[in-house]
């Protein structure tokens, strides 16, 4: 394992996280590749590339009160010289601006590139586990 791609990888996730908890919707995806494959909580079942998932945040996303909660837990992540990829989980939530307060926990894993010696996530997927009838 890479320790130096390692902390790299780190550092890209906590800015995506504190972009998300600060609703920076134009900074949240800045370290993505724009034809980044992304899998989220809600349909559609995938999105082709950065701007297609850019376009979706005012549909889906609540207008909690800014920080929201979006922290990433059992962060690991694991990195050679020119791919990694990480897992965690992530509590998130927040409060509208009725004041209903909203919390979730997904599960998260990232694919991480790097090219020119830059790091960038090739495609993340975020989602929960499926409920059955049982």
């Amino acid at each position: 394992m890479n320790e130096q791609a390692t902390k790299k990888i780190e550092s890209l996730l906590m800015e995506w996280a504190e972009s998300t908890r600060h609703d920076k919707k134009d900074s949240i995806l800045n370290n993505h590749f724009p034809n980044a494959v992304i899998f989220d909580v809600l349909a559609p079942m995938q999105y082709q590339g950065t701007e297609a998932y850019r376009k979706s945040f005012d549909e889906w996303q609540p207008p909690f009160e800014t920080p929201s909660l979006f922290e990433l837990k059992e962060l690991r992540i694991t990195s050679g010289e020119e791919v990694g990829f990480a897992h965690c989980l992530i509590s998130c939530g927040g409060t509208l601006p009725d004041g209903k307060e909203i919390r979730d926990t997904v599960r998260a894993t990232f694919c991480f590139s790097k090219v020119d010696e830059t790091w960038h996530v090739a495609h993340h997927h975020i989602s929960t586990p499926a409920k059955t009838g049982n």
